[in-house]
């Protein structure tokens, strides 16, 4: 969760649902607060805005990731967080279940199987859907570090079946949610999508065993740092997201996905019935 004192503003973090760009967003706008998750860990609050970024050992939860909290797990340990949420104007960005969950896929193949720049055509893809879909069937709710960016939706908006975040928007209308903030809170706040995931274009396939191996043995790391936003900015490669419709993950993956994730289709149709209440901004009042 990120909290904005002044606009008494929270986000809720919902992993693979453009939340860097919100953070960046609000960051931008006006100051964010870390008292509340720093009484939380027993941390002061610069330690607990550098735990938001990475990954924390909480003595009962285990490894979790501040930023990418379940609600329940926020209400049942983390009080002063809780607190500040209970008391807040808040607010959550939804995805389509499938194209959400392959840009998990994505990212877990990056982070935890080296897997570099693939397409999300690639066999791989489709291998670890199934091995992910294995894991999670037994696992309705979850907080574990190496899966949560497979989470339920549901489960960043809503507790113990009730919708508990003010408001939730769809990631492909930002306006609107910054019409909702500045209507609620005054708060003028511009949402970008400044992370979205870029793959190989597919004629890039023969060159990219080449640019890997320069990559891993012959660049010094700070030298490919800085060459990699350029890298994949460059024309060799294009938006993963808008070819997640082609992709295929097999007969009993998709599956899953419509089964499993049920009840964030509904909660992201809910956002887009809601944004559409938003695509204008409000008329100001005397």
């Amino acid at each position: 969760m990120r909290y904005a004192p002044e606009p008494n503003l929270a986000f809720i973090h919902i992993p693979k649902n453009g939340g860097q760009s919100v953070r960046n967003a609000l960051a931008e706008a006006t100051q964010l607060s870390f008292a509340a998750l720093a009484a939380d860990l027993g941390v002061t609050e610069e330690e607990a805005a550098t735990a938001m970024e990475a990954d924390f050992d909480h003595p009962r939860s285990g490894r979790i990731k501040p930023s990418h909290m379940p609600l329940r797990l926020i209400s049942e340990e983390f009080p002063a967080s809780w607190s500040l949420f209970t008391g807040a104007h808040s607010f959550a960005l939804t995805r389509a279940p499938r194209d959400r969950f392959i840009s998990a896929l994505m990212q877990r193949l990056k982070e935890f199987r080296n897997a570099g720049a693939i397409r999300a055509d690639d066999p791989i893809v489709a291998d670890e859907a199934r091995t992910v879909c294995d894991w999670l069937a037994a696992r309705p709710y979850h907080t574990d570090i190496d899966y949560i960016h497979f989470a339920q939706q549901v489960h960043f908006t809503d507790l113990n079946g009730k919708r508990v975040v003010s408001a939730v928007f769809p990631l492909s209308d930002t306006t609107a949610l910054s019409h909702w903030i500045a209507a609620k809170t005054g708060l003028s706040v511009t949402v970008g999508h400044d992370h979205a995931r870029r793959q190989p274009k597919p004629w890039a396939r023969a060159i990219q065993p080449v640019a890997r191996f320069s990559g891993r043995w012959l660049m010094p790391k700070a030298v490919k740092r800085a060459l990699h936003p350029l890298w994949t900015k460059s024309g060799v490669f294009a938006d993963a997201a808008k070819g997640y419709a082609s992709v295929s993950l097999g007969e009993d993956v998709e599956r899953f996905i419509k089964d499993y994730y049920a009840a964030d289709a509904a909660l992201h149709a809910e956002a887009k019935a809601h944004a559409a209440q938003w695509t204008t901004a409000p008329a100001a009042t005397a």
